[in-house]
């Protein structure tokens, strides 16, 4: 019984500072903006480009008919994301983005790249980031590049596979600084707990932390006001 017990506290005091960690190393939002443009002359198009949390979320069809309705304008949304995926696996499917002819791509593969057991080093992230960003914005009518910070992990196994999320994170400031690229800055966002299975959140509440964000940012880049 007593070993049983330990075990216990021990897990619950790891919890603890996990969080604590967690919370103490969120800095304030760093969203980077897009560069200006003119809508097309045909529908907007947006592609969601990452893993199981993209696969999984709410947002992009909501940001679409949001959009339109705010722009007055037709939006469409695709996705292309695999669980499990990391930015490895984005470059392969560069091709495959292009070919959907995107104005924006939103990318999202931070949180799986910071795995312990089936992601790369932080700097093998970057370099993989930057060769997927300049294979998508290689050629003529290239997309805008929005990458895209997401959620924290909650305390427990998933944060142990994930020790240096946080740094993941930022290295997206420095990426979208390096590339031109926009950035949504969602993770400082996340002030309270994230539901779902404690690595991907319920879809609803991230759809609402991230939508009045993302509404913002894509309609500033044709000189509008949309989202709070």
């Amino acid at each position: 019984m007593f070993l049983p017990l330990v075990g216990l506290v021990l897990v619950g005091a790891m919890g603890l500072w996990l969080l604590g960690n967690v919370r103490r190393d969120q800095p304030t939002p760093a969203d980077r903006p897009f560069a200006r443009a003119q809508l097309p002359d045909r529908p907007l198009r947006i592609v969601a480009f990452g893993t199981s949390l993209t696969v999984g979320s709410f947002w992009p069809e909501r940001l679409a008919a949001d959009l339109a309705r705010c722009l007055g304008h037709p939006v469409t949304a695709g996705r292309i994301a695999k669980s499990g995926a990391g930015s490895d696996w984005g470059l392969t499917q560069v091709a495959r983005v292009l070919e959907a002819q995107p104005d924006i791509v939103v990318v999202e593969f931070a949180i799986n790249d910071a795995d312990l057991f089936g992601g790369l080093s932080l700097d093998t992230s970057i370099a993989r980031h930057l060769q997927l960003i300049g294979q998508l914005t290689g050629g003529e009518d290239a997309p805008a590049i929005l990458l895209m910070t997401t959620n924290p992990v909650a305390p427990g196994w998933r944060s142990l596979q994930r020790p240096r999320l946080a740094a993941y994170y930022r290295s997206y400031r420095a990426l979208a600084a390096q590339t031109g690229s926009a950035l949504a800055d969602l993770w400082p966002r996340w002030v309270a707990p994230i539901g779902g299975d404690g690595l991907h959140p319920d879809p609803e509440a991230e759809a609402a932390l991230a939508l009045p964000v993302l509404m913002r940012m894509v309609a500033e880049r044709y000189g509008r006001a949309c989202g709070a």
